[in-house]
């Protein structure tokens, strides 16, 4: 007679149970776990990884369940137990057996595989008790053992859900990384008809266009056919407002992630998905943190390397066999090894970077400018350095290492320019083109009165200056007039042509501004000039969360547009640039409250990513009044962040930490000073507090 437990039914049931506890273990729970974990390393983002690991696991899944199911008696108990069994040993692996070998994961250094031998037979013994534990069951608790496995396997799979869920709760607003850039595709490729072309030079100011003036007296010659217009107004300030606004017409008002702000302004019908539609080529070369997802289908030189099959090849490859070394035991880690090499194998090796020196010489490199009769139209926007510190550009526009100035810089920048300008005289493209020459910010006050020069398509001849209230809102309305009468709906609505030089106008101005917990972006009106920021009248102000929440170990906090981490500073941080928040001054300090610290911890380990160094300094950190770091902080630590150790017994009862930055090199009678005349010392990217 059939045992009931042989019925395809109960067969079916403890076979499913156990690989479902195997399968969620290994390809499930193990690989979106440890991306969390390592999120700023990878490459690939969050939404992939899950895409392709439930695939995988489906598919795993009905593999297991069927090799379990379809044979009887024995062979089935068996293999239930040892799938039961390899389930048991990944999850106590990966959970609570790993160490830290001290390197070699993600950095590309060995391994001293041959020091761990004690700890190799621990974990072996612990794999063994493991493998046996499931065979055991089943002699001594014939009647109970499948029981013990279903029950067993389907609570240990709803451990792993609960904190699966939780980390992605934790880590929900930085999970799905960049995975597009810009590239250098077609860089200095134009067409033989039509070129609208764009240098848009960060941090020039229409007063410095007299420097140029006086070191190049044929200016007028070298700028033929040019309009200089001395009453430009920039849409804000600094460049992480700026530039999206200026390309797209949008402005950042923080109510909104600044990412979800970029993803939305570079949605579908933006004026370049019309330039598109009007078979203009168009390529924007500028850092690939100011484009949204969306920037790849219209912009030619922006790519997404999850676009194409093999970057999932190599995305399933990283994050599984980085799984395999995590949760395998001691002796076949070495197996599983990673090397830096593999997990940064599919991004490109040609990505844009601003680097004005490198522009250059790889125009030169190139032969100048290339024309094809490819496309009738084309658009190219180069976002250049131009006027910003540091100053490394000499006369000859090559990089110094060991610093220039401001004039030289200004010189070099232009040398550069007026070179790619007599290139296309000489080629014949020069009159039919239109030419802007702009930056996206100044350097004056409030940073409001940009470097402004058009030539338009038709004209080559002389040099003229018009005082015109202009708005670099007005930028994308005039990118895209000679081709649709939809140019209204964006910006400004108006173009750079349509003000005569006396008139008078409404502009706007949006101002990233504040300093230690309070970020904010104040919005101005004006009917005076651009250089006059006394006519400037301040509308409103849009800030960043106020509100102090507990921080959670484990999560990565950001000194960028989002301030995350700037709710917890009290002194010495400047505002947000967007990409970084500078410290000013002898003395800074941050209170950071902890949501909970686990009982056995020992310590608290911190790191910051630091994003520049503006004075090299010897640097001493207390937390809650006790030294826990002391070194020098110069640009060899760039690479190494931060990192320091902060004992669990420093801690009081209300789980705060405060932290204050010592910069031993900078004198002391600096904090009498407004926190923006302050030496800048170092700027921070992001933090992140974490046990072992």
């Amino acid at each position: 007679m059939e045992n009931k437990y042989d019925k395809f039914g109960h067969r079916l049931a403890l076979s499913v149970s156990v690989s479902v506890f195997l399968v969620y273990t290994l390809l499930l729970y193990a690989p979106l776990k440890l991306y969390i974990e390592n999120k700023d390393v990878l490459w690939f983002n969050f939404d992939a990884t899950l895409t392709v690991a439930l695939i995988i696991s489906a598919v795993a899944l009905v593999v297991f369940t069927l090799i379990c199911t379809i044979p009887k008696r024995f062979i089935h108990a068996g293999l239930c137990c040892l799938v039961f069994a390899l389930a048991l040993g990944l999850f106590i692996q990966g959970n609570f057996l790993n160490i830290d070998y001290g390197s070699g994961v993600f950095d590309g250094s060995e391994i001293a595989w041959k020091d761990y031998t004690t700890y190799g037979a621990i974990n072996s013994a612990v794999w063994a008790a493991c493998l046996a534990m499931p065979f055991a069951f089943y002699m001594v608790f014939r009647k109970e053992w499948r029981k013990i496995l279903m029950f067993s396997s389907l609570g240990l799979v709803l451990v792993q859900m609960v904190i699966l869920s939780s980390l992605v709760v934790q880590n929900s607003n930085n999970l799905n990384k960049i995975t597009y850039e810009v590239t250098r595709s077609g860089i200095y490729e134009l067409s033989e008809e039509d070129n609208t072309i764009v240098f848009v030079l960060n941090s020039f100011d229409e007063e410095y266009l007299s420097q140029i003036k006086e070191d190049f007296p044929n200016y007028e010659e070298l700028l033929s056919g040019f309009t200089e217009y001395d009453n430009a107004l920039s849409t804000g300030s600094g460049t992480a407002v700026a530039l999206p606004s200026i390309l797209t017409g949008e402005v950042y008002t923080k109510e909104t992630s600044y990412q979800t702000y970029l993803n939305n302004i570079w949605e579908d019908n933006t004026v370049y998905s019309l330039l598109n539609k009007n078979g203009v080529d168009t390529r924007i070369f500028a850092q690939t943190e100011y484009f949204g997802a969306d920037a790849k289908d219209d912009i030619e030189n922006i790519v997404d390397y999850m676009d194409n099959y093999g970057a999932y090849t190599s995305m399933t490859k990283t994050i599984y066999k980085y799984a395999a070394y995590t949760y395998s035991p001691h002796y076949l880690k070495p197996y599983f090894w990673l090397d830096a090499d593999t997990i940064s194998s599919y991004k490109s090796k040609n990505a844009y970077t601003l680097n004005d020196a490198k522009f250059y010489s790889d125009y030169v490199r190139a032969g100048g400018f290339s024309y094809t009769d490819g496309y009738n139209n084309a658009v190219r926007i180069y976002n250049l350095d131009g006027a910003r510190s540091p100053y490394t550009l000499t006369k000859s526009t090559i990089k110094s290492i060991n610093g220039t100035s401001l004039n030289e810089q200004i010189y070099g920048c232009f040398n550069c320019l007026f070179s790619m300008l007599d290139d296309l005289k000489s080629n014949g493209v020069y009159e039919n083109a239109t030419i802007i020459i702009t930056a996206d910010v100044g350097n004056k006050e409030f940073n409001q009165h940009p470097l402004l020069l058009i030539k338009e398509s038709g004209k080559s001849e002389g040099y003229e200056t018009n005082s015109a209230p202009l708005s670099l809102f007005d930028f994308a309305p005039t990118l895209l007039s000679p081709l649709s009468e939809n140019y209204t709906e964006y910006g400004s609505g108006k173009t750079f042509f349509d003000f005569e030089n006396d008139a008078t106008r409404t502009r706007y101005f949006y101002l990233n501004t504040g300093e230690n917990a309070d970020t904010r972006i104040e919005q101005y009106s004006t009917r005076g000039n651009a250089d006059d920021t006394e006519k400037m009248r301040l509308l409103d102000s849009f800030y960043s969360s106020t509100e102090i929440t507990d921080y959670r170990l484990g999560t990565s906090r950001t000194f960028t547009m989002d301030a995350t981490a700037n709710m917890y500073c009290v002194e010495g941080f400047l505002s947000t640039t967007g990409w970084r928040t500078p410290l000013a001054g002898p003395q800074a300090q941050m209170v950071i409250p902890i949501a909970s610290i686990p009982g056995d911890a020992e310590d608290i380990h911190a790191y910051f990513e630091i994003h520049s160094i503006s004075t090299p300094s010897d640097c001493i950190i207390y937390a809650n009044g006790r030294q826990v770091y002391s070194g020098t902080i110069n640009k060899a630590a760039i690479s190494e962040g931060l990192n320091f150790t902060i004992p669990s017994s420093l801690i009081g009862n209300d789980n705060t930490v405060t932290l204050s930055f010592r910069f031993t090199d900078i004198d002391d009678s600096e904090m009498d000073l407004e926190l923006n005349k302050r030496s800048k010392t170092v700027s921070f990217k992001s933090f992140k507090m974490y046990t072992q």
